[in-house]
Order: structure tokens, then C-alpha cells, then sequence
């Protein structure tokens, strides 16, 4: 058997043709079959509870944060009782509170600091909530700390008495005879100057942050302390409007979920307005006008025909969402993008079909009609359908659950519309096609009014219609198109008018142009522009979603977010070093070596040095040498307990855990410190942050280090998302090549459709890098999106020139472009067209999508029309390959989208 699409079309289009007839037979079961599964199905999305855990969805599940920080958790599980600022793993039920002083203002003095603690008095007392009959406020809702009491955010005032008595205050480490307070990751935009003993003395600071830790357990307390986290934020909405002195901004562990589903919300009317412009579009292609006149042929034009296709693409979407609601897959809100792209693809898959049917012979009877317009387009349908929805099946080996899940939803949603297209709409055009045969008005179902230029002007507009010509030879090889056509009782080579306009344009008039000597140098010049401008912007790419980019521009927390990033990525921000394996403390030599590896961790490049440091073991020895106090090293623990628990407000209280020995000695088998960092303010500095301190922690492999904080989960994934959008798109693009392989009879031309789709997703990569777009979650949905649209671009412009029958290169190319120029730009529009209301939604996600498909959509099209026909000309030149004829089922013309 011969290695090729020839091998294959024929069984597939003498199958689609019985299947034509068998619809045709019975289409009011293949009409109402689909309506009925779509309304079963759909009913799953009353139950449809979107999962909105950021942390979850848009970091990698394997990433090693996640290990990091259960390792913290159970070790110190957060519970009523062991609450220490700045020491929590998890943000459930936390409220921050950021105040910056204005106009440039020192937060220290007096006049900012009085604002201040009115604003915390404020919280504390007059944000409540009423549940069960009973008003709780945060003094009956927050976790207590070692102490048992709330956190008071003590070391604000306590810092700002002392720098209105004009004491000297140290830096990072505010330190009174043998106590201490790490204030550098509470206190930013801090001036500092040196004092008597060389040491950082503060001058004067920008801004304060505070902390509010609300219980997250039991259920019932949470869901009150939940309600306080929503009444704090309206709350506090009026409030900072009313301070005079200081500005305020602030986050709730439920923000970020909360601004996911703005997100969502603001993309439901868009989606009506790309419906509704598909239509449109639709309705306009579908136009066909009465041969030598301007107006509209009713009969032929079927505008409730296009309107159906569109809404064939809306039940497909409802019917997966609904369908893997019931399965348990959890929906999450950036699949409300998902229908933007499903609903141009499935019109896409419409134009053809209602192409294929203008194609036949309308003296046919309706069965034959629907026969041969199924066997023209459903092998081509299917391919793109395949081909799409293996794409986003590739996406879903990836590591990100958000993209896990947006790739499933995509690829069913894709795979049911185009089951309803074989079912429902083929349904549909048996109807209209008996319509048609009858000479009736698409829309009124009357007798049309055959034209005549003496007919009233509301007839000439309204019902005008034309009877089937008589047969006579074709005007040639068509492509799928609905474009504006003319259709009277004139022969079939000028039946379709417009449409062979269309073609003519790119037959006759754009390809013997590209193919112009110096077009074609041009051309190959422009293309070297764009490799360079691709490979440069990749060069410059950027990985990772921050945190800040998940929330709405106009998110009342976006403000906090750079407020953090100006005043405490760049210096103080604390991690925490986890020695889980902690070695015999009573032995000097290995305190000395602890000692030694905290100034390994704190002299780092990206950590402010040894007075950053807040390690319980260091603050024991400052006692001791304050007192004059010398213990015995075999009473080490019962010295250490005594030190540690003599004040419970001190942070070092949950930093250790005690066990006993083989001897049942007690003895602490882990303990945690904690180190300042600086320059964590942008993504790379933040990877380069998690890379340094995990290398420094394996050099002591003996202790089994862990470290950690927060900001950790979002640097995993923008180690990771690189590796993971380099995978997926190794095994899409192999995937492509196996099915190019089996369309395309020259299997040497299999390489040059390779070719095509690693140039279009090199632009992709480079040219989003240009336009202020990550790799991140969102656009790798939209590049692993972006292999199946190559391959409808390269695929089809490579078959056709592969099977055409000229004997010259340049005729080739006219050949190829002639069949497939315009329906490529046709697909291309109407993609673009969905999309295009995306592009002002104030989301950075949204935002993302549409330039992502944008470039996807565009690269592809100009490779497809300019760049693949000049390669395809100079490096593959004048293959013959014998096109395979299925008799008495037409042969399609074309595979694919198009």
C-alpha cells in the first residue's frame, strides 16, 4: 500500500457518502438526537462549582515548594496557639495590611504613626460580622500566638515610641540588652546611616505591614472568619478614602480567587458579542446574489442556516462542560476562554460544509446533494477536528493543573462539535437543501420570485430566488468557501461568481506575483527578519505569572502587590532554613557548624548578611554572653528549653521541635531560622533567590535542610513552565508529523511542514516576548493551541501543491494558492474575528489569550500564503504524485480547516 493520504480518502469518503444518504433518510433523528444529549448534558452545569485555589491551579503539581512547604507544615502545623508573623506557610484566612506614608512621608513619625494606630483600632473593633445570632469581631475570630494572645502588632508602636525619643533604631534586627525583633520584613523603604559601631541605623521608613491571621479551622469558623476577610475588604474600601496622612492597600487569602472570577464575569458578554459577530460574519458569507444584479438570491442564501452552525459550536460547548461537570472534573475560570476559541473553529468547520454544498450540482436530488457534500467535507473536518483536539490532548501531560484542565475541556469541547456537526447541522442542511430544491425562501419557506427587472423593489429584495441551472462543466477545482456568490439559471461557471473571483484573485494575480524573482527575494529576506526578530525576542523571553497578574487591572489589590514589590522585595523579605535532621546539639563542634551554616545561607549574595539572621541558637549565645553565663554542655537541652520558653512572645517558641534519643534522652530533632533577603523584586531574581539557597542547603546533605517562603510556589513554576512547554510541544509537533505523514503522498514533504510549524512557534515565542508577554500558564495554552493551527496552514497549502497536476513550479504554487488563498484567509478572519473582542478586557490573563492567538492566527496565515509556497517552490520543486479518484464519490479537494 502506498504511504499516504491517498490510501486513506477514499474508504473514508465512500464511508461519509453512505452516511449522507443515512441522514438524508432519517434526518429528524440526527436533528433532535443532538438537542436531546445537549440538553441532558448541559443540566451538569447547575452544578458546576468552579475551583479557584491560585496556588493550585497555576503552579506545577510536582513542584518542589509544595514539598518544601508541607515539610514546614507538619512540623508546625498552624493552630490556635503557635501563630508567629512572618513564620505561616499557609495564607488561609490571613488579611495584610499595607500603609505608606504620603507624599513621600516618614511612616516613623509621630503624625503618620497616630493615623496608624487609629486605623488598626479601627480593625480590631468596628469590622464585624453577624452569624448565628452572635456579632463577631477579629478579637473573636484571629489565632492566638504562643502567648495566647492576638497579634497586636506590638513592634509598631513600640518602634515608633523609640523613634520619637530619639533613640537609635538598628537594622534589620531592632535589638534592646538581650532582646530582639526582626522589623525588616515589616518595616520598607527604610534610610539608613551607620552608627558608633558600624551598624545600620534607621533614618527614616516609607511604609508598615501588617499582619491579621483569622482561625481557618473548624469549618463553621472558617466560613465566619471568611465572612470578616469580605466585610474587612468593603470596610476598609470607605476607610482608606478618609485618611489624611497615610495611604492603605490590602490582600485576603480570598483575592485572588475573588479577582479570578472578575475575570470570568467580564467574559460572558464578550462572548455574546463574538458570538453575535460570527454570526454576522456568517450570514454575510452566505450571501449569494441573483446573476447580473445586486440583490440577494433567498433561495440559495440560507441566513438562519448560518446562524444554527454558530450555535452547533454553542451546544458542543455546553455539552462538555456539562459532560465533565458529571465526570468531576473541576471547572476553573479561565476556561471561560475556551468557548472563544471552540466557536471559531467550529465555524470554520461550517463554512466548509455549506462550501462543500454549493459545489454539488443543485439538479441533484437533495439525498445526492447531502451525499456528496459529505463525502467533500467530513474527511476534511475531521482531520481539523483531530488535529486541534489532539493538540490540546497533548496539553494535558503538563504539570499545571490549569492548563490540565483548560486542555480537557478544549479538546471534548472541540470533539462534540464536531460530532453535532456530522449529526445535527448535517441534519439541518438535508432540510434546507429540500428547501432549496423546492424553490422556496430560505426564511419564509414560500415560492421565491424568480427575478425580473420590472419586479417591485420590496420583491427585488425580499424574495427574489433562482431555479437550479442546467448542468454544464464546473468553473474548475473550488475551496471551501460561503463568500458572496451569484446563482440564476447561468451556467455553472459563473454560478459562483464571486467565489471564482475570489479564487482568481490568488490564482491569477497573487501567486504569479510571489513568484516574481524579486518578490521572491524580498520575501526570503523578510523571512531571515523575521527568524532574527523571533530568535531575538526568545533570547529575551520571560517566564512565569505573578502573583499580580492574576488580578483584573483595576483590582483593589493590585496596589498592595507593588507595594510589596517596591518596599519589601528589594530588601528584608525573610526565608525560612528547616534542619530537619538536626545533629547533637550538646556537642560545641556542632553548634559551631550550625552556626557557621546559617552564615553560609545569611552572607549569600541575595541575603543581607549576618544581622539578618533570627536563629534561636545565635540569640542563646548573646544571652549568655550578656549574663556572663556559662552552661554545661551535657545539660545543652534543658539550657536551651529554659532560654526558649522563658519568654513566650518571642518568635523562636515554634521554632523547635523537641523528640527523645535511642536513650529517651529529650533532645530537639528539628528546628527552623530565619534569614533576611534582598533583590527578590522581579521574576528572575526570584528564581535566581530559590536556586541559590537550594544549592546551599544540599551542601549539607547530612542535615536534610529544607528551605522556604511563599514566593517559592510561583518561582517552581517559572523554573518549570519552559521544560513543560518544550515537552508538550515536541509531542504535539510529532504527532502533527505522523498525521502529515499519512495526508501528504510525498513523505519528504513532511519535513518542510516540520519546518513550518517549529517557524511559526518560534514566532510565537519571540514575538509575544515583544509584546510584554510571559511564558506562563495562559500563553502555553495558546502555543501548545498553536501546533494544531500550524499544521491546518502547512498541511494544506503542502498537499495541494503536492497533487497538483502542473508540471512547473511556479503553476504549482498558482495551483495550490488558487484552491486554498482564500479560505485560509477566510479561517484566519474569523478566528481573528472571535478573539478581537478579548483585546480591551483589563486582565492581564485575558489580555495574554488574545495577543497569544493573535500571533498564533496571524504568523500562521502569513507563513501559509508567503513564506511555505516559496520554500515549497525552491526545496521540494516539481514532485508528481498521482492523485487518487473515488469514484462515485467526488473527491475532496483540499484536508483540514479549510
Amino acid at each position: 500500500m502506498r504511504f499516504g493520504f491517498g490510501c486513506l480518502e477514499p474508504k473514508a469518503a465512500k464511508f461519509f457518502h453512505s452516511y449522507g444518504l443515512l441522514v438524508s433518510g432519517y434526518p429528524f433523528i440526527f436533528l433532535i438526537s443532538p438537542i436531546l444529549v445537549t440538553c441532558f448534558l448541559a443540566t451538569g452545569l447547575i452544578g458546576l462549582e468552579p475551583l479557584s485555589d491560585a496556588l493550585y491551579l497555576y503552579t506545577p503539581t510536582d513542584a518542589p515548594s509544595k514539598t518544601e512547604r508541607r515539610i514546614i507544615h507538619d512540623a508546625w502545623p498552624l493552630v490556635d496557639g503557635t501563630f508567629v508573623a512572618g513564620r505561616a506557610v499557609t495564607q488561609s484566612r490571613e488579611v495584610q495590611v499595607a500603609v505608606v506614608a504620603r507624599n513621600d512621608g516618614n511612616i516613623l513619625e509621630k503624625v503618620f504613626s497616630e493615623e496608624l494606630k487609629l486605623m488598626e483600632s479601627f480593625i480590631r473593633n468596628n469590622i464585624t460580622v453577624e452569624f448565628n445570632n452572635r456579632t463577631w469581631s477579629f478579637d473573636d475570630l484571629c489565632l492566638a500566638g504562643p502567648d495566647g494572645r492576638c497579634s497586636v502588632n506590638d513592634h509598631i508602636q513600640l518602634v515608633s515610641r523609640l523613634y520619637h525619643h530619639g533613640i537609635n533604631i538598628t537594622y534589620p534586627t531592632v535589638r534592646l540588652a538581650d532582646k530582639s525583633a526582626y522589623v525588616a520584613s515589616a518595616l520598607g523603604g527604610v534610610k539608613l546611616a551607620k552608627g558608633d559601631d558600624n551598624e545600620n541605623i534607621i533614618v527614616s521608613a516609607s511604609a508598615w505591614l501588617l499582619i491579621y491571621q483569622l482561625k481557618f479551622y473548624p469549618n463553621e469558623i472558617s466560613y465566619v472568619s471568611g465572612l470578616w476577610e469580605r466585610e474587612f475588604k468593603e470596610q476598609m474600601d470607605s476607610y482608606k478614602d478618609r485618611t489624611k496622612y497615610i495611604s492603605i492597600s490590602y490582600f485576603h487569602s480570598q483575592t485572588l480567587s475573588d479577582e479570578l472570577k472578575r475575570n470570568a464575569e467580564r467574559l460572558a458578554p464578550k462572548f455574546i458579542g463574538a458570538f453575535v459577530i460570527l454570526v454576522c460574519f456568517s450570514v454575510v458569507c452566505s450571501i449569494v446574489t441573483i446573476k447580473g444584479s445586486a440583490y440577494i438570491d433567498w433561495v440559495v442564501t440560507k441566513p438562519i442556516l448560518s446562524v444554527l452552525g454558530v450555535s452547533n459550536a454553542g451546544m458542543g460547548i455546553a455539552s462538555a462542560m456539562g459532560m465533565l461537570t458529571y465526570m468531576g472534573i473541576q471547572y476553573n475560570d479561565i476556561i471561560a476562554v475556551m468557548p472563544f476559541l471552540v466557536v471559531a473553529v467550529g465555524t470554520d468547520n461550517m463554512f466548509l460544509m455549506v462550501a462543500s454544498l454549493k459545489r454539488t450540482d443543485r439538479n441533484l436530488k437533495y439525498d445526492q446533494r447531502i451525499a456528496e457534500c459529505m463525502a467533500d467535507a467530513a474527511v476534511s473536518i475531521l482531520i481539523t477536528a483531530l488535529t486541534d483536539a489532539l493538540s490540546f490532548g497533548v496539553g494535558t501531560i503538563t504539570t499545571i493543573p490549569a492548563v490540565q484542565i483548560f486542555c480537557i475541556y478544549t479538546m471534548c469541547a472541540l470533539l462534540l462539535t464536531f460530532a453535532y456537526q456530522l449529526t445535527f447541522f448535517c441534519a439541518v442542511l438535508v432540510y434546507y437543501t429540500r428547501i432549496e430544491e423546492q424553490g422556496l425562501h430560505s426564511i419564509w419557506l414560500s415560492p421565491a420570485v424568480t427575478y425580473s427587472s420590472t419586479s417591485p423593489l420590496n420583491v427585488k429584495l425580499f424574495w427574489l430566488g433562482s431555479k437550479p441551472p442546467k448542468p454544464l462543466p464546473s468553473c474548475g477545482t473550488v475551496s471551501s468557501t460561503s463568500s458572496v456568490s451569484s446563482t440564476s439559471s447561468s451556467p455553472p461557471s459563473s454560478k459562483h461568481l464571486h467565489h471564482c473571483s475570489a479564487t482568481s484573485f490568488f490564482r491569477n494575480w497573487y501567486a504569479p506575483v510571489l513568484m516574481q524573482p524579486w518578490i521572491r527575494a524580498i520575501a526570503g529576506l523578510w523571512y531571515l527578519i523575521y527568524l532574527g526578530l523571533s530568535i531575538y525576542g526568545c533570547s529575551h523571553l520571560k517566564e512565569g505569572l505573578e502573583p499580580a497578574n492574576l488580578l483584573v487591572d483595576d483590582s483593589y489589590a493590585t496596589p498592595h502587590y507593588r507595594v510589596l514589590e517596591k518596599h519589601y522585595w528589594h530588601y528584608g523579605a525573610s526565608l525560612q532554613i528547616v534542619v530537619n535532621n538536626a545533629p547533637d546539639l550538646r556537642n560545641p563542634i556542632e553548634r559551631i557548624n550550625m552556626d557557621k551554616m546559617a552564615s553560609t545561607f545569611a552572607n549569600s549574595k541575595v541575603s543581607i548578611g549576618d544581622e539578618g539572621v533570627q536563629f534561636w541558637l545565635r540569640e542563646m549565645q548573646v544571652s549568655e554572653e550578656i549574663h556572663k553565663v556559662h552552661y554545661d554542655n551535657q545539660k545543652f537541652y534543658d539550657h536551651a528549653a529554659e532560654y526558649i520558653y522563658s519568654d513566650m512572645s518571642q518568635p523562636w517558641v515554634v521554632d523547635v521541635v523537641w523528640g527523645r534519643n535511642n536513650a529517651s534522652e529529650r533532645i530537639i530533632k528539628q528546628y527552623r531560622f530565619m534569614i533576611g533577603m534582598r533583590d527578590i523584586s522581579t521574576t528572575t531574581k526570584q528564581t535566581e533567590a530559590t536556586n541559590t539557597f537550594r544549592d546551599i542547603a544540599s551542601r549539607f546533605e547530612k542535615y536534610n535542610v529544607t528551605t522556604y517562603m511563599p514566593l517559592w510556589l510561583f518561582t517552581d513554576q517559572y523554573a518549570l513552565v519552559v521544560p513543560n512547554t518544550m515537552q508538550d510541544i515536541v509531542v504535539a509537533v510529532a504527532c502533527m508529523l505522523v498525521i502529515s505523514a499519512v495526508l501528504i503522498p510525498q513523505p519528504v514533504c513532511s519535513f518542510w511542514v516540520a519546518v513550518t510549524i517549529g517557524s511559526i512557534d518560534l514566532g510565537v515565542l519571540g514575538f509575544m516576548t515583544l509584546w510584554d508577554v510571559n511564558l506562563d500558564a495562559i500563553s502555553m495554552i495558546t502555543i501548545i493551541m498553536s501546533v494544531g493551527f500550524s499544521v491546518d496552514y502547512s498541511a494544506h497549502i503542502t498537499y495541494a501543491y503536492v497533487i497538483s497536476k502542473e508540471s512547473t513550479t511556479t503553476a504549482r504554487v498558482c495551483d495550490a494558492l488558487g484552491d486554498l488563498g482564500w479560505p485560509v484567509a477566510q479561517g484566519a478572519m474569523s478566528t481573528i474575528l472571535a478573539v478581537s473582542v478579548l483585546s480591551d478586557v483589563p486582565a492581564y490573563m485575558i489580555v495574554t489569550f488574545f495577543k497569544t492567538v493573535f500571533l498564533a492566527i496571524s504568523i500562521g496565515f502569513l507563513h501559509g500564503l508567503v513564506f511555505l509556497p516559496l520554500m515549497l517552490s525552491v526545496f521540494v520543486g516539481c514532485c508528481s504524485s498521482k492523485k487518487v479518484e473515488v469514484e462515485p464519490v467526488k473527491q475532496p479537494k483540499f484536508i483540514g480547516r479549510y
